[in-house]
């Protein structure tokens, strides 16, 4: 029952944005009995905190990881064809759900002025970056880990303001390059 909540928050959410975001609307697009999103969430915080928890999910589920072997290779030259694959495959994973995407910058933009939701989304975000930067072998994994996750999000916003098949082909590319630096990424200058 909460994962139908949830999935019809975030429908409501691509759909509608944040003015869109009502236990009773919730409630009917998963088509439950009234009162239940209240009863699974309390207040409408609780939603947005579930909704941003599935969101990481989702986005942790489309990591590309990269073997330090893997790597060597490709700086010298060799993309492994298996490496372009699995790029290709989190490309279009993470291209496919457009709605996922809608909603997660509506979340973004709403908590642009509220500090409390704000701590909630970097609360969730650092969750992502741990989990990132515990696959890099970097100066800066930390550092590396917000270079990923501002990349996949510069790519979403751009596939969602204007979308191009020139830019979606070249998805795979943007993510090994991007992976590439956030491992090279240099530490702090002494």
């Amino acid at each position: 029952m909460r994962d139908r909540l949830i999935d019809a928050a975030i429908g409501q959410l691509a759909n509608e944005g944040m003015r869109g975001l009502t236990h009773r609307k919730v409630e009917n697009r998963a088509r439950v009995s009234q009162g239940l999103a209240k009863y699974h969430f309390g207040n409408l915080d609780g939603l947005i905190d579930a909704v941003l928890h599935r969101l990481v999910e989702v986005e942790l589920g489309h990591l590309l990881e990269v073997s330090a072997a893997e790597r060597a290779r490709m700086w010298a030259g060799d993309l492994p064809t298996e490496v372009w694959q699995r790029a290709r495959e989190v490309a279009d994973a993470i291209q496919a759900e457009p709605a996922l995407a809608r909603a997660r910058f509506e979340l973004f933009l709403y908590a642009s002025t509220r500090p409390e939701l704000q701590q909630v989304i970097g609360a969730h975000r650092e969750v992502f970056v741990r989990r990132v930067a515990a696959g890099l072998d970097s100066a800066d994994p930390e550092g590396g880990a917000r270079l990923v996750l501002a990349l996949v999000d510069g790519i979403l916003l751009h596939e969602l303001s204007a979308p191009s098949a020139a830019l979606a082909d070249r998805v795979p590319a943007m993510l090994l390059a991007g992976g590439a630096a956030a491992a090279y990424l240099p530490g702090e200058a002494k």
